[in-house]
């Protein structure tokens, strides 16, 4: 099963309710199999652009995980959280998995 990323790249406008979508989305993702690979860190740019000013990076055993957590009640239920204090993008990944080493 290839593992899928949430990737996502945003610039924090309102500090006070994006703490707040922090402390009630990251249970979320751990009950989804998620994991929180960076949570929100400024990125330290060394070649070419990016469009926002910190970047998060989630983790799922599958995509059809990640899906769920998404798609859930209870993400839903705080995701405005993220959009109203924040301006930015949210993307799905597909894991890497490595070709078979050749004989």
């Amino acid at each position: 099963m290839t593992k899928a990323y949430v990737l996502l790249q945003f610039t924090v406008n309102d500090a006070e309710t994006f703490g707040r979508y922090r402390h009630s989305a990251s249970p979320v993702v751990l009950a989804n199999s998620g994991k929180v690979l960076v949570g929100g860190g400024k990125a330290d740019l060394r070649e070419g652009h990016l469009s926002s000013e910190a970047v998060t990076i989630l983790e799922f055993p599958s995509r059809e995980a990640a899906e769920t957590w998404y798609a859930s009640p209870e993400y839903q239920a705080v995701k405005h959280l993220r959009t109203d204090s924040t301006s930015g993008s949210l993307a799905f990944l597909e894991g890497f998995t490595p070709p078979p080493p050749s004989a």
